[in-house]
């Protein structure tokens, strides 16, 4: 077995580090290649084929998250339904019994379910279902408190989160280059947050708790799963149950189920869309690392979440953002592309990283 600190890199070299529903469908995908050549005149349709997929499978993960967002936030504020574990936990029983039922069916591989016991799944499964309840919970009543837009903005601290603890539980070693990307996107985020018009600390407060949480289930699932390569499909039920639980507890205890279950029975319909929406939003993120890469997947992940920006400000006109948090977010963006490419080079050098950019921007540059 790998030790924690070789599992931290072993972990990030693999693509997209913040889900468990990620599979070596990248590395499958060119042992196939390999083993299966191609004449050119083949290889043609195959392209024409992967380049359609991936178009529909980036339109697709584009379009999805965002609409999500929107909904959500049209359910929590404008249907008064100040619930965010029961608004998660419809979505993830949804989710888990679609993942189940297609184990079931054999349309996914259940290989690590056989040797799961409750033992280990109350051990090993049960906190990192718990951290992601108290995730999904927070990052959903961050919106009561703030806008799509400044919510975007600050899901950009999320490394800096993410890093530090990593560097407190000495899962990572600091590096010159993920440092300064953590001075970075942090120095953008005070600069965002300064520029907010209508901020509320509690609301930044509980979104920062969110990116907390989430923090916590990566280096849970880093420590306790290690040695567990689930599936998509396999991953998304095996998380299911645990965070359905705690959702369930953490919703009895602090929500009103019954005037929540009253709100749903009255207007089921966009409580319908935001469970499908859910499944679907996973369905897009594991098809976009399929047709494209988990490098793609990350740029467009920046792209996208500018573009919510844009959207909820100048179209849906949720947000109002001054050029002060535009000008913190950019900042917030460069950083995270720093950090993004050192998690994927280990070792990289500073001056390797502004020369990869700089071949980025421009590829005559780099030539």
């Amino acid at each position: 077995m790998p030790q924690p600190q070789d599992a931290a890199h072993a972990r990030s070299s693999k693509g997209k580090y913040s889900q468990v529903p990620r599979t070596d469908d990248d590395a499958k995908a060119l042992e196939i290649d390999a083993e299966n050549p191609k004449s050119p005149r083949e290889e043609r349709p195959k392209k024409f084929g992967g380049v359609v997929r991936a178009v529909a499978a980036t339109a697709l993960y584009c379009l999805a998250g965002p609409c999500l967002i929107f909904l959500n936030k049209h359910i929590l504020v404008d249907i008064d339904f100040p619930y965010g574990s029961f608004l998660s936990l419809m979505g993830l029983c949804l989710s888990t019994c679609l993942s189940g039922g297609a184990l079931y069916a054999g349309l996914a591989s259940s290989e690590q379910l056989a040797g799961m016991t409750p033992s280990f799944y109350a051990t090993r499964v049960g906190p990192i279902g718990a951290a992601l309840a108290l995730c999904l919970t927070t990052g959903n009543v961050a919106y009561l408190y703030n806008s799509v837009a400044f919510v975007q903005i600050l899901k950009a601290f999320a490394p800096v989160v993410l890093m530090v603890l990593l560097f407190v539980s000495r899962l990572e070693r600091p590096s010159t280059v993920l440092v300064l990307s953590i001075l970075i996107i942090s120095a953008g985020t005070a600069v965002a947050v300064q520029g907010e018009v209508h901020m509320s600390a509690y609301g930044v407060a509980v979104m920062l708790a969110s990116e907390v949480f989430e923090a916590i289930k990566l280096i849970t699932m880093q420590i306790l799963l290690v040695d567990r390569k689930f599936g998509s499909v396999e991953g998304l039920f095996v998380m299911g149950p645990a965070a359905i639980v705690s959702l369930a507890i953490t919703s009895l205890l602090l929500e009103d189920v019954g005037d929540a279950c009253a709100k749903v029975a009255a207007n089921p319909l966009p409580f319908v869309a935001a469970s499908m929406g859910g499944v679907v939003v996973n369905l897009a993120t594991n098809l976009m690392v399929q047709a494209t890469s988990a490098l793609t997947l990350r740029i467009t992940s920046l792209v996208r979440n500018f573009g919510v920006v844009i959207v909820s400000t100048w179209v849906v006109g949720d947000s109002h953002i001054t050029d002060q948090e535009y000008a913190g977010f950019f900042f917030s963006v460069l950083g995270v592309a720093m950090y993004q490419h050192a998690r994927k080079n280990p070792g990289i050098s500073l001056g390797q990283v502004f020369a990869d950019l700089r071949g980025l921007v421009s590829p005559a540059a780099a030539s």
